[in-house]
């Protein structure tokens, strides 16, 4: 395709696409080969009992943000000083930088949100080399009420950018709802609703980025929970024959959930970690919130209330999320402690006797998390 590509270039009747650089249309072939593999990669596992979901590349819809990529750092030029970049077909562009460019510039992507206009620029920079043998030093745990709880004691306040948002969210859903279809005033009206939406995401992801970047620069190695999100905001309301229960407070359930982006805090304190020679080690959540980090006692009993956690069998109290975090940090002790004694071995080194006990002992005192109560309630970005 590549060289039909070519050939309509030079062809008069398609001469207009030799208005635009060729390397971004061979990207979008590339990008379609890309697609075509993994549609035929999930029909192949489908076919074998596997998940094959992916369905195949369609023709992008009208209204669609678009992009372009550039490959290859030879075609553009970035002037940091001046804050401007130079594109092929386009010459010098103005842009603010948000943050400086560092490492060895491999490609740009240019792409629109709305009404403004965004430059990714992609770089190389040296691998970092990963701190072995250093234990977690951090254990966090994820919530509603609390959207971190850290086992040093400290807590995050949710942000509940959608939350916040809702009023004015719902006036704007039914501006666009009471506007004729096809007429400039729904244009009009989509378009705010659709800056209100991407404001919404811009907050969010801007305080998880403050957020994540300052744990990873505070601890090398960090426990977290390993959270279905997707199955923790399915929808309750089942089918015709058997309808669910409850409909109502799940779907705000599962909106809160989406809203607190625990799955986009996870993916960016996971990389953030990694640039800095760290490792984030995910432990099975169930059970860590009502299981007594002193004795091992596990029961419903021992978190009544959201934020006191009191030990049936022993009488131990503490903030029930504090006590969570630790487990899960006691929980990360005992998945790192085994990987250590994995690598001792392989690498033929000798093995303690005493880091089976003790690796016992870790499980037995953080055993796996479940909150009943709160089911109740690296690219460079400029524009």
């Amino acid at each position: 395709m590549a060289k039909w590509l070519t050939a309509w270039r030079n062809d008069p009747d398609t001469a207009w696409l030799s208005d635009s650089p060729v390397h971004p249309q061979q990207q979008v072939l590339r990008r379609l080969d890309e697609a075509y593999k993994r549609f035929f990669s999930a029909a192949k596992a489908g076919l074998a009992g596997g998940r094959g979901r992916t369905g195949p590349p369609s023709f992008k819809r009208r209204g669609e943000e678009p992009s372009i990529r550039y490959p290859d750092p030879e075609q553009f030029t970035l002037d940091e000083a001046n804050e401007r970049i130079k594109l092929p077909k386009l010459s010098w562009l103005r842009l603010r930088m948000s943050q400086p460019v560092e490492g060895a510039l491999r490609n740009v992507s240019v792409s629109r949100e709305g009404s403004a206009w965004f430059v990714s620029i992609q770089v190389q920079i040296a691998e970092t080399v990963p701190a072995l043998s250093v234990a977690p030093t951090l254990g966090i745990d994820l919530g509603l009420a609390k959207f971190a709880a850290m086992s040093d004691g400290t807590s995050v306040e949710p942000l509940k950018a959608l939350t916040r948002q809702q009023k004015r969210l719902r006036r704007y859903q039914r501006s666009v709802s009471r506007k004729v279809k096809g007429s400039a005033n729904r244009r009009k009206a989509v378009t705010r609703l659709g800056n209100l939406h991407r404001r919404i995401a811009h907050q969010r992801s801007d305080w998880l980025h403050k957020l994540t970047t300052d744990l990873a620069d505070a601890h090398p190695v960090i426990a977290l929970e390993d959270l279905r999100i997707k199955n923790m905001s399915a929808s309750a309301k089942g089918t015709v024959e058997s309808p669910g229960k409850n409909v109502a407070a799940k779907a705000g359930l599962n909106r809160s959930i989406l809203d607190a982006a625990w799955g986009e805090f996870t993916r960016q304190i996971t990389y953030k970690v990694q640039w800095r020679g760290g490792q984030v080690i995910l432990v099975n959540p169930a059970y860590t919130s009502r299981t007594c980090r002193i004795c091992g006692h596990e029961a419903a009993e021992n978190r009544k209330t959201q934020s006191v956690f009191a030990c049936v069998a022993c009488g131990h109290t503490e903030n029930a999320d504090v006590h969570a975090a630790k487990n899960i940090l006691a929980a990360g002790h005992a998945v790192w402690l085994k990987e250590e004694t994995q690598r001792a071995a392989a690498c033929g080194g000798e093995v303690s006797r005493e880091a089976p006990e003790r690796q016992a002992r870790v499980k037995r005192a953080a055993p796996m998390k479940q909150e009943p109560t709160e089911a109740t309630m690296r690219e460079v970005s400029h524009a």
